[in-house]
Parts: C-alpha cells; structure tokens; sequence
C-alpha cells in the first residue's frame, strides 16, 4: 500500500498539525510577566512528553501555534486552582476550621393515652338508670308511646365500648444492659536500659588516597602502586575501585536478574537483560546513545537536544548539565583563592591548579614530546614547544 508525502512548508505545530509561523515549544517565553516553557508545561500538567525528531526536521517540527497555546495554558490555570482549593480544604479541614449548618429537627407531639379503669356494678347501674331518663324524655318529645307495647326499657343495654386508643398501651421499654466494670491493666514496671557500647568507628571514603605510591616512568606515564598488595595501576580511578572492592570490602550490592540466576550490580543490570535476555535498555532515539537508568535517558535529552537546563550562570550566559559543575564553574567569577602552597605561598582557586603546580616542586615531568623527548611539566609546555620547535608536527 503506497503511503502519501506529507510536505511542510513552514513550521508545524505538534499539538493540531497545523501549519504557520509558530513558537518553539523549548525555548522559554515570558506571558503576564510569567516565563513559560511550553515542553515543560505539557510534561507537567498533562504528563506528555513531545520528544524532538533528529535532522533537518528537527526546527520546524517542533512549534506550538498559538490556539494551542491558550488552550494550554487554560489548562494549567485550571489545573493550578484545583490543587489550590484542595490544598486550603484539606487544610481547614485538619485544623476543625469547617462547620456545617445542621438542618432543623421536627419534634413530634406525643399523644397522650388514658387508660380507663374498669366499671364496677353500681356505676354500671347508674349508666342504666340515666339512658332510661334519656329514653323517657324522647317519648315525651315526640308525644306518646309505642303502640307494640315494648319500650326501649325492655331492650338490653349493652356496655359502652372502649376506643380502640384506650385498649393500646406503650409497651415498657426494656432497661438496657449495663457495661461491665472497665478493667485497667497495670504497666509491667519499666525494664533496666542497657548501658550503649561505644560503636567502631568506621573508616573513611577517602582512606584509600594514602594507600598507594605514585611513580613516574621515563615516558611520563604515572603508575599507582598498591601498598597492601603491590598491584599497580595506570589510572586511580582503577586503584581506587581495586582498595575499596579488594582491601575495604566495600563491593556493589548485587541484583538478581528476572529471567536467570545471574547477579549483577544495578547499573548494569539493563545491559545485562539486553544482551542475554533482549529487553532493550534505555536508548536516546536522537543520537542512540544507551543508558542504564531511564532518568538518565531524560536528562540527557533536556540539555543536549531540547536545551533545557536548571543551571546557568548568569554572567557568562552558560548552561551545566548538574549542580557540581556549575558550581565548579562558579569558582571562576569569584575572587577568593582558597588553596594556598605551603613552599611558595602561591594561592589558586582550584585544587587541581594546585595539584599541577605541586609538580614543579617535585619535578614531575608527565608530557614528553614524541620527537625530541624533551619532558615538560604542563601540557600547555609541551603545546608551546611543539609550535617553536616543531611547526611541521601540529
């Protein structure tokens, strides 16, 4: 099935496809006095990252028009009260600050129930002797008897009947059962504490800079000889590793893989499922450099292909990738020299300084040059020499 070509002419914006002259979604713009960065505001309200594509596609593939804009920023708005209002009701809410109006109770009216005692003989006689008054004072308002010769004293009386709402009664309510008697438990009596032995002391990180010998060999190159075991080292970061695994026994905590039994430490764990096990590692999908942690990986994307940074120095406009090494760079606009050499009492403003002008006291030369073997202490020596005596080497 034949695909068609989509053809950009200017630039695209990577929310709606549309196409005009748009903003960059990386580079930082200022709204309301507010700077905004259109990447890091999608990433953070609505957790969705937009990675850049590699190539000549990369500028005009990578813009925001400016409904989207709006749109986006509604978004954020309204996602920034929501978490405001949460924010103020969980905080009255803890501190008993929120009352509610209760609504107002109806109290219904009992009905009172007599309860009438039962008649005795001589007041059921005088109902009798009243209802036969009641019967003659009848006849004698309609004027006359009746002509069947029985009257209304020769029918039965019978007892009035009680209402219904007189026989019901409230049944007595039951007396409720009673707690028992609350118990208190008595606290066992506090146990003696122990007198605390005094812990070993433990041995610090940088022990292992006193461990070694160093020597330098007629080429230049250095040598880091263990003192422990005698083993030698080109470089100290290896001798280092080699004193804290071997001597210190400070080793990496090693993890299990999911698949076999094999243990390895954590940042080669994801190498190690991608070479046994095909489960790719974390890979930049610009220039398909490969990381052992994804947040590796995000970093790496954010400074060297979106230009995001969170450290920049402010005088020379310049952008660090982490806090050691601005900090670092830092050191350079300052006018503080804070290591000192206690044989000429020159002052520098980094350790490394000191460090390289220790060498001129001591006389190590590390940097020959390849033609004549003349040994110079700097490399900058030894790139100055190359360019008077041998111009036709560079």
């Amino acid at each position: 099935m034949a695909t068609k070509t989509w053809k950009i002419e200017k630039d695209l914006c990577r929310c709606c496809h549309a196409e005009g002259a748009f903003d960059n979604l990386a580079e930082p713009r200022t709204f309301l006095d507010k700077v905004e960065v259109y990447s890091d505001m999608l990433r953070e309200c609505l957790d969705i990252d937009i990675p850049p594509v590699p190539g000549e596609l990369c500028a005009i593939t990578y813009t925001i028009c400016n409904a989207c804009i709006a749109r986006l920023r509604d978004a954020c708005n309204f996602k920034k009260q929501v978490q405001d209002c949460e924010q103020r009701f969980m905080t009255l809410y803890y501190k008993n600050a929120i009352q509610g109006l209760k609504p107002a109770t109806k109290v219904k009216e009992e009905i009172e129930v007599s309860i009438e005692r039962p008649q005795s003989d001589t007041e059921a006689d005088n109902i009798v002797l009243k209802k036969e008054d009641e019967d003659d004072d009848d006849d004698h308002f309609l004027g006359g008897d009746d002509d069947d010769g029985m009257s209304d004293d020769d029918l039965p009386i019978k007892p009035p009947k009680q209402s219904v709402s007189t026989m019901k009664t409230r049944p007595k309510p039951k007396p409720k059962p009673k707690a028992p008697p609350v118990v208190k438990k008595l606290k066992p009596p506090p146990k003696p504490k122990k007198k605390e032995e005094p812990k070993p002391a433990k041995e610090k990180k940088g022990g292992e800079k006193e461990e070694f010998t160093l020597t330098v060999e007629a080429g230049g190159t250095r040598k880091f000889t263990c003192k422990a075991c005698g083993k030698s080292f080109n470089l100290k970061p290896l001798f280092t590793q080699h004193y804290r695994h071997v001597h210190l026994k400070l080793r990496p905590k090693l993890r299990s893989c999911h698949f076999c039994n094999k243990k390895v430490p954590s940042h080669l764990r994801t190498f190690h499922m991608e070479e046994c096990h095909g489960q790719p590692a974390p890979s930049c999908g610009v220039c398909g450099k490969k990381f052992a942690f994804a947040g590796q990986l995000l970093r790496h994307q954010r400074f060297y292909h979106m230009g995001e940074s969170d450290y920049r120095c402010e005088p020379c406009n310049l952008k660090f990738k982490c806090r050691s090494k601005y900090n670092y760079h830092l050191v350079k606009h300052r006018d503080v020299k804070a290591y000192k050499c206690e044989l000429c009492d020159k002052s520098f403003k980094w350790k490394s300084g000191l460090n390289t002008h220790m060498l001129i006291h001591n006389n190590i030369r590390r940097h020959v040059c390849h033609i004549c073997q003349d040994a110079f202490i700097q490399q900058s020596s030894l790139k100055y020499h190359l360019m008077k005596k041998h111009p036709e080497a560079i």
